[in-house]
């Protein structure tokens, strides 16, 4: 048997754990995964994912763009995105072009399929909003808080310790 070591707790705040149904982790964790099998049924007859949807909706904003800058747009790491892109590209949804002043320079850019979608696709996001039932105001708050909690957690230093379950 494989005896571990308990290291230090890090945070005092750690250890005083609320019931799952009112931790704000779990809350946005079965709400995420909600949304997102409520975006698979619907995309299903596209042979679509939610990541797709998202790529295919900043394209259709903002035309060409590099990976980098949509992986920005995503908050993905650039990994992530090469993986979807060549999946995309492969689908049809896609190309990949050099840059004219900068050869090494790669733009991401939307075939002629992927920018037909645009208009059958609308009504999805309609879809997931009646689903959501919120109202204008409630969503708009909402999602005001959740881009200030990603933010915040996004500052927060990160540590490789695992905390203690002992208190």
């Amino acid at each position: 048997m494989v005896e571990r070591s308990t290291p230090p707790n890090p945070d005092p705040r750690i250890g005083k754990r609320p019931p799952l149904d009112s931790a704000v982790c779990f809350s946005l964790y079965s709400s995420l995964q909600a949304t997102l099998q409520l975006y698979r049924d619907l995309l299903a007859p596209w042979g679509l994912t939610y990541q797709q949807l998202l790529v295919l909706v900043v394209l259709w904003e903002q035309g060409s763009v590099t990976p980098s800058e949509l992986a920005q747009a995503l908050h993905l790491d650039r990994s992530t995105v090469s993986g979807l892109l060549k999946r995309m590209e492969r689908d049809g949804l896609l190309v990949r072009e050099r840059h004219a002043d900068n050869q090494r320079s790669v733009h991401v850019a939307l075939t002629e399929y992927a920018s037909g979608l645009r208009n059958e696709l609308a009504d999805i996001f309609t879809c997931v909003a009646e689903a959501m039932k919120l109202s204008e105001h409630d969503a708009h708050d909402l999602v005001t808080a959740l881009h200030a909690l990603r933010s915040a957690v996004r500052a927060q230093p990160t540590t490789t310790d695992v905390p203690s379950t002992e208190g």
